[in-house]
């Protein structure tokens, strides 16, 4: 039943292999779980065994956003059982979890983004990082995205750039001139240590296609090495790239577009760190924003 479903989202939904393998990590621990609790039978699993599952995580100490997750994962993975009519009755209906608390996504300014950056250093992999960078933050890339370009995703003509994103959908986006400069001379440096027929576009120095947890550990380098007061993720050059295109455009439908949201409603977070950044101008300009007291 498991086989089944995840190749129900690898085939027909084009989910992507890694959220796939948090898929099958999810089913496996709720399997587990099952083992231990003595059933052998998924016709012998209720409502009250996912609630207490849930619970049981949620004593475990496992975050609020984890067992949302997780609980998505299996009301996903039920739907698709009843569908099939492996089972008669949905038992994932009802299912309570931790209220999520509704964060802001972490952006960083203008001049923190210039500052991470400002990569002077001519070795293999500071050329190859800063074009990362600047390519991430130019065209608000995920990681995935990022890792899984290739020599042919740029077109240098139209400056533009073909991303494969979430759901196998595919985005045309724009490439800033400050991007297009580091990865051409990413280009000239990349050819020294190539593997033959690799095609991928940001490779490691074995000549191999670079992982996404080498991108990661790369910018944390990167935030320490140019000395910013924080340490970020990759995803954090997106959310910063998203919010400062509609800091100056207030174009929210073109952001959505560029970002490759199917729903707008995900797209509207920007505009709550927009209001935050406002916010934050007012308190600082608005001549009687402050209170002034007297005695």
């Amino acid at each position: 039943m498991i086989d089944d479903f995840l190749s129900f989202l690898k085939y027909e939904k084009n989910y992507s292999s890694d959220t796939i393998k948090n898929y099958s990590v999810d089913l496996t621990q709720f399997f587990s779980r099952l083992d231990d609790l003595g059933i052998a039978s998924i016709t012998n699993v209720d409502t009250n065994t996912i609630q207490d599952f849930i619970n049981y995580l949620n004593k475990s100490g496992l975050n609020a956003s984890s067992i949302s997750r997780k609980k998505s994962t299996l009301s996903s993975f039920f739907s698709f059982l009843y569908r099939k009519k492996y089972i008669v009755n949905n038992p994932c209906k009802k299912i309570l979890s931790p209220k999520l608390k509704s964060r802001l996504p972490v952006v960083m300014s203008v001049s923190e983004v210039g500052k991470l950056c400002d990569i002077k250093e001519t070795s293999f992999p500071a050329i190859r990082d800063r074009a990362i960078i600047e390519l991430m933050y130019s065209s608000a890339l995920r990681l995935s995205e990022t890792t899984s370009l290739d020599l042919d995703s740029i077109d240098f003509n139209s400056k533009m750039l073909v991303v494969v994103g979430k759901g196998r959908k595919t985005r045309y986006l724009p490439i800033g001139g400050k991007a297009l400069d580091a990865i051409e001379t990413w280009l000239k440096k990349r050819s020294e240590f190539v593997t033959k027929n690799e095609q991928a576009l940001f490779i490691n120095k074995y000549g191999n296609r670079l992982s996404n947890r080498s991108v990661q550990q790369r910018i944390i380098f990167w935030c320490k090495k140019n000395n910013l007061k924080f340490i970020i993720n990759p995803h954090v050059l997106r959310h910063s790239c998203a919010t400062h295109l509609l800091e100056s455009s207030g174009d929210i439908r073109a952001v959505q577009e560029f970002l490759g949201h199917q729903d707008i409603s995900t797209t509207q977070i920007y505009t709550n760190v927009n209001f935050e950044y406002i916010k934050k101008i007012y308190d600082q300009s608005h001549p009687r924003a402050k209170l002034i007291t007297t005695s």
